[in-house]
């Protein structure tokens, strides 16, 4: 169920940012190409829209079990030593993502304590930094997700990752 719901919130995150971001992004170029002026917000809205996207596409991939993995060393171990490995990775990616997931929070209530105002729009800051600990949120549970999988199918045949 749980998996279900973060599959959703994931593909929603990336279907709808690439949609706005593809959308500016064509704005801006056909502004440059028939008034010769820029669309300047377009630069600080998209950036902001490729952390989260990307963030939400690395949870997307960890599901898949499509990220770049060197199972170079790994694949000469036996199984049960992969399956750790496996479930070792997890934990480190999970660890990193609460890491960053707290050093973003931080950012975030720095930039709305102090006011902080984008150069651009004028917009404050934190609704951008805010993209940090939510994507970095989603990969946590990603992790974690993928970490309880491996752990209840441990004593399984073959390796999940």
């Amino acid at each position: 169920m749980i998996n279900k719901i973060v599959d959703n919130i994931e593909n929603f995150i990336v279907i709808v940012t690439s949609i706005i971001m593809l959308t500016l992004t064509f704005a801006n170029v056909v502004s440059r190409y028939w008034l010769h002026a820029s669309l300047a917000f377009t630069d600080e809205v998209v950036t902001s829209l490729f952390v989260i996207a990307s963030l939400a596409g690395s949870s997307i991939a960890i599901r898949k079990n499509a990220h770049v993995g060197l199972d170079f060393v790994t694949s000469f171990m036996p199984e049960k030593a992969q399956k750790l490995c496996v479930m070792l990775g997890c934990l480190l990616g999970l660890i990193f993502c609460v890491i960053l997931f707290k050093l973003g929070l931080d950012m975030v209530i720095q930039e709305y304590t102090s006011k902080q105002l984008s150069a651009t729009m004028q917009w404050p800051e934190w609704i951008y930094g805010s993209t940090i600990p939510v994507g970095a949120a989603l990969l946590s549970v990603r992790y974690l997700l993928t970490l309880i999988l491996n752990i209840k199918n441990f004593n399984k045949k073959g390796v999940e990752e």
